[in-house]
Protein backbone atom coordinates (compact mmCIF):
# COMPACT_ATOMS: atom_id res chain seq x y z
CA UNK A 1 0.00 0.00 0.00
CA UNK A 2 2.98 2.72 0.86
CA UNK A 3 4.04 1.64 -2.45
CA UNK A 4 0.97 2.59 -4.33
CA UNK A 5 0.54 5.64 -2.63
CA UNK A 6 4.51 6.72 -3.48
CA UNK A 7 3.86 6.24 -7.19
CA UNK A 8 0.56 8.47 -6.98
CA UNK A 9 2.39 11.21 -5.09
CA UNK A 10 4.92 11.50 -7.08
CA UNK A 11 2.94 11.39 -10.34
CA UNK A 12 0.95 14.04 -8.60
CA UNK A 13 4.02 16.43 -8.00
CA UNK A 14 4.99 15.59 -11.16
CA UNK A 15 2.09 16.86 -12.86
CA UNK A 16 0.31 19.55 -11.11
CA UNK A 17 -2.75 19.84 -13.40
CA UNK A 18 -3.44 16.64 -13.02
CA UNK A 19 -4.07 16.88 -9.22
CA UNK A 20 -7.95 16.60 -9.39
CA UNK A 21 -8.00 13.38 -10.88
CA UNK A 22 -5.28 11.80 -9.27
CA UNK A 23 -6.73 12.09 -6.16
CA UNK A 24 -10.03 11.05 -7.37
CA UNK A 25 -8.09 7.89 -8.90
CA UNK A 26 -6.36 7.61 -5.37
CA UNK A 27 -9.57 7.40 -3.85
CA UNK A 28 -11.53 5.00 -6.01
CA UNK A 29 -8.60 2.46 -6.36
CA UNK A 30 -5.63 1.85 -3.92
CA UNK A 31 -7.97 -0.03 -1.39
CA UNK A 32 -8.17 -2.57 -4.31
CA UNK A 33 -7.07 -5.48 -2.58
CA UNK A 34 -4.11 -8.34 -4.67
CA UNK A 35 -0.17 -8.36 -5.33
CA UNK A 36 0.04 -5.63 -7.91
CA UNK A 37 1.63 -2.66 -8.91
CA UNK A 38 0.82 0.53 -11.10
CA UNK A 39 2.29 1.12 -14.14
CA UNK A 40 0.75 3.83 -15.37
CA UNK A 41 -1.47 6.68 -13.39
CA UNK A 42 -4.30 6.32 -15.00
CA UNK A 43 -6.51 3.30 -16.82
CA UNK A 44 -6.32 3.20 -20.55
CA UNK A 45 -8.83 1.62 -23.30
CA UNK A 46 -11.24 0.56 -20.15
CA UNK A 47 -14.90 0.34 -20.35
CA UNK A 48 -17.17 0.72 -17.12
CA UNK A 49 -18.09 -2.87 -16.35
CA UNK A 50 -15.34 -4.54 -17.85
CA UNK A 51 -11.40 -5.32 -16.86
CA UNK A 52 -9.21 -5.44 -19.92
CA UNK A 53 -6.74 -7.99 -19.40
CA UNK A 54 -4.00 -7.85 -21.59
CA UNK A 55 -1.21 -10.77 -21.27
CA UNK A 56 1.95 -10.41 -22.72
CA UNK A 57 3.29 -14.49 -23.95
CA UNK A 58 6.24 -15.77 -25.49
CA UNK A 59 5.28 -19.27 -27.45
CA UNK A 60 8.49 -21.50 -26.29
CA UNK A 61 7.57 -20.40 -22.30
CA UNK A 62 5.90 -23.08 -20.32
CA UNK A 63 3.94 -21.01 -17.79
CA UNK A 64 2.79 -19.08 -21.01
CA UNK A 65 1.21 -22.07 -22.24
CA UNK A 66 -0.07 -23.03 -18.60
CA UNK A 67 -1.75 -19.46 -18.15
CA UNK A 68 -3.24 -19.71 -21.86
CA UNK A 69 -4.64 -23.20 -21.38
CA UNK A 70 -5.82 -23.44 -17.71
CA UNK A 71 -5.83 -19.73 -15.82
CA UNK A 72 -7.43 -17.22 -18.72
CA UNK A 73 -10.19 -19.89 -19.37
CA UNK A 74 -10.99 -20.41 -15.69
CA UNK A 75 -11.28 -16.43 -15.23
CA UNK A 76 -13.07 -16.57 -18.30
CA UNK A 77 -15.81 -18.50 -17.08
CA UNK A 78 -16.05 -16.80 -13.64
CA UNK A 79 -15.87 -13.25 -15.12
CA UNK A 80 -17.85 -14.33 -17.85
CA UNK A 81 -18.16 -10.64 -20.59
CA UNK A 82 -16.78 -8.43 -17.86
CA UNK A 83 -13.45 -9.75 -18.41
CA UNK A 84 -11.85 -8.49 -21.99
CA UNK A 85 -8.34 -10.60 -22.45
CA UNK A 86 -6.19 -9.80 -25.44
CA UNK A 87 -3.39 -12.22 -25.59
CA UNK A 88 -0.02 -10.15 -26.82
CA UNK A 89 3.15 -11.82 -28.74
CA UNK A 90 6.56 -11.13 -26.48
CA UNK A 91 9.35 -13.25 -27.39
CA UNK A 92 11.09 -12.82 -24.11
CA UNK A 93 12.74 -16.66 -22.95
CA UNK A 94 15.01 -16.89 -26.00
CA UNK A 95 15.89 -15.45 -29.35
CA UNK A 96 14.49 -18.55 -31.27
CA UNK A 97 11.19 -17.36 -29.48
CA UNK A 98 10.78 -14.07 -31.86
CA UNK A 99 10.10 -16.32 -35.11
CA UNK A 100 6.63 -18.10 -33.69
CA UNK A 101 5.89 -14.56 -32.29
CA UNK A 102 6.39 -13.47 -35.72
CA UNK A 103 4.29 -15.95 -37.33
CA UNK A 104 1.39 -15.16 -34.96
CA UNK A 105 1.50 -11.78 -35.92
CA UNK A 106 1.20 -12.64 -39.16
CA UNK A 107 -1.35 -14.56 -38.61
CA UNK A 108 -3.58 -12.11 -36.41
CA UNK A 109 -3.32 -9.77 -39.66
CA UNK A 110 -5.57 -12.51 -41.26
CA UNK A 111 -7.98 -12.87 -38.04
CA UNK A 112 -6.43 -16.30 -37.26
CA UNK A 113 -4.65 -14.69 -34.42
CA UNK A 114 -6.59 -17.28 -32.22
CA UNK A 115 -6.45 -20.36 -33.69
CA UNK A 116 -2.54 -19.83 -34.46
CA UNK A 117 -1.91 -18.89 -30.43
CA UNK A 118 -3.84 -22.47 -29.47
CA UNK A 119 -1.73 -24.14 -32.44
CA UNK A 120 1.42 -22.70 -31.50
CA UNK A 121 1.13 -24.04 -27.84
CA UNK A 122 -0.42 -27.17 -28.77
CA UNK A 123 2.51 -28.12 -30.98
CA UNK A 124 5.00 -27.05 -28.63
CA UNK A 125 4.14 -28.55 -25.43
CA UNK A 126 1.58 -31.37 -26.73
CA UNK A 127 3.50 -32.68 -30.23
CA UNK A 128 7.01 -31.57 -28.93
CA UNK A 129 7.41 -29.88 -32.25
CA UNK A 130 10.27 -27.39 -33.08
CA UNK A 131 8.24 -23.95 -33.41
CA UNK A 132 11.26 -22.15 -33.76
CA UNK A 133 12.01 -23.53 -37.24
CA UNK A 134 10.51 -22.86 -40.69
CA UNK A 135 9.18 -26.97 -41.00
CA UNK A 136 7.48 -27.14 -37.52
CA UNK A 137 5.65 -23.78 -38.31
CA UNK A 138 4.22 -24.13 -41.57
CA UNK A 139 2.56 -27.53 -39.98
CA UNK A 140 1.70 -25.28 -37.39
CA UNK A 141 0.11 -23.06 -39.87
CA UNK A 142 -1.63 -25.89 -41.92
CA UNK A 143 -3.32 -27.00 -38.63
CA UNK A 144 -4.51 -22.89 -37.89
CA UNK A 145 -5.89 -22.51 -41.54
CA UNK A 146 -3.51 -20.61 -42.35
CA UNK A 147 -1.91 -21.66 -46.00
CA UNK A 148 2.02 -22.41 -44.77
CA UNK A 149 3.36 -21.52 -47.86
CA UNK A 150 1.99 -17.90 -47.46
CA UNK A 151 3.21 -18.20 -44.05
CA UNK A 152 7.08 -18.74 -44.73
CA UNK A 153 6.54 -15.92 -47.65
CA UNK A 154 5.44 -13.35 -45.74
CA UNK A 155 7.93 -14.43 -42.65
CA UNK A 156 10.65 -13.93 -45.70
CA UNK A 157 9.79 -10.62 -46.46
CA UNK A 158 10.17 -9.31 -42.94
CA UNK A 159 6.07 -9.62 -42.02
CA UNK A 160 5.33 -9.50 -38.09
CA UNK A 161 8.13 -7.20 -37.32
CA UNK A 162 6.65 -4.47 -37.00
CA UNK A 163 4.17 -6.05 -34.49
CA UNK A 164 6.53 -7.61 -32.37
CA UNK A 165 8.59 -4.79 -31.80
CA UNK A 166 5.34 -2.72 -31.09
CA UNK A 167 4.57 -5.64 -28.07
CA UNK A 168 8.08 -5.10 -27.46
CA UNK A 169 7.77 -1.76 -26.78
CA UNK A 170 4.96 -1.69 -24.58
CA UNK A 171 6.19 -4.36 -22.39
CA UNK A 172 8.92 -2.53 -21.64
CA UNK A 173 6.72 0.99 -21.13
CA UNK A 174 4.80 -1.58 -18.44
CA UNK A 175 8.19 -2.97 -16.82
CA UNK A 176 7.75 -6.48 -17.78
CA UNK A 177 10.70 -8.51 -16.72
CA UNK A 178 9.69 -12.10 -17.35
CA UNK A 179 6.67 -13.84 -19.12
CA UNK A 180 3.86 -14.27 -18.62
CA UNK A 181 3.13 -11.13 -18.00
CA UNK A 182 -0.39 -9.69 -17.26
CA UNK A 183 -1.47 -5.94 -17.14
CA UNK A 184 -4.81 -5.03 -16.19
CA UNK A 185 -7.20 -1.86 -17.74
CA UNK A 186 -3.25 -0.78 -18.84
CA UNK A 187 -2.02 0.49 -15.59
CA UNK A 188 -2.23 -2.44 -13.29
CA UNK A 189 0.91 -4.95 -13.39
CA UNK A 190 -0.16 -7.98 -11.75
CA UNK A 191 2.92 -9.25 -9.87
CA UNK A 192 1.07 -13.00 -8.73
CA UNK A 193 0.41 -14.56 -11.66
CA UNK A 194 -2.33 -16.98 -9.53
CA UNK A 195 -5.78 -17.64 -9.96
CA UNK A 196 -6.51 -16.61 -6.47
CA UNK A 197 -4.24 -13.25 -6.74
CA UNK A 198 -6.01 -12.46 -10.32
CA UNK A 199 -9.83 -12.80 -8.82
CA UNK A 200 -8.91 -10.88 -5.85
CA UNK A 201 -7.80 -7.91 -7.78
CA UNK A 202 -10.69 -8.32 -10.72
CA UNK A 203 -13.57 -8.50 -8.48
CA UNK A 204 -12.25 -5.27 -6.74
CA UNK A 205 -11.57 -3.42 -9.51
CA UNK A 206 -14.95 -4.11 -10.97
CA UNK A 207 -16.50 -3.53 -7.92
CA UNK A 208 -15.11 0.06 -7.80
CA UNK A 209 -16.16 0.37 -11.54
CA UNK A 210 -19.50 -1.05 -9.91
CA UNK A 211 -20.08 1.52 -7.16
CA UNK A 212 -18.21 4.28 -9.30
CA UNK A 213 -21.16 3.91 -12.08
CA UNK A 214 -23.89 3.28 -9.64
CA UNK A 215 -22.53 6.64 -7.34
CA UNK A 216 -22.21 4.37 -4.05
CA UNK A 217 -19.45 4.26 -1.78
CA UNK A 218 -15.81 3.59 -3.15
CA UNK A 219 -13.80 0.89 -1.34
CA UNK A 220 -16.38 -1.88 -0.76
CA UNK A 221 -14.94 -4.27 -2.86
CA UNK A 222 -14.90 -8.11 -3.32
CA UNK A 223 -11.72 -10.10 -1.76
CA UNK A 224 -12.40 -13.43 -3.53
CA UNK A 225 -8.75 -14.13 -3.38
CA UNK A 226 -7.11 -12.92 -0.37
CA UNK A 227 -4.45 -11.61 -2.18
CA UNK A 228 -1.77 -9.80 -0.58
CA UNK A 229 -0.93 -5.96 -0.72
CA UNK A 230 2.59 -5.41 -1.87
Amino acid sequence: MALRFCFFLACLLLTPLWSGAAEDLMDQYLSVPGSYAFVRRAPEGTAPGRVVMSVFEDFLCPACYRTATELVPALQAKYGGRLEVRFVAYPFVHPESRLPARAHAIAQEMGLGEPMQKALFHARFEEQLDTASRDGLARVAHSAGLDPELLLSRLDSDGGSAVVERNLAQGNSYHLDAVPGIILDGWIKVQELSQENLETIISGLLDKKSAKSTGGKAGQTVRTGGGVTP
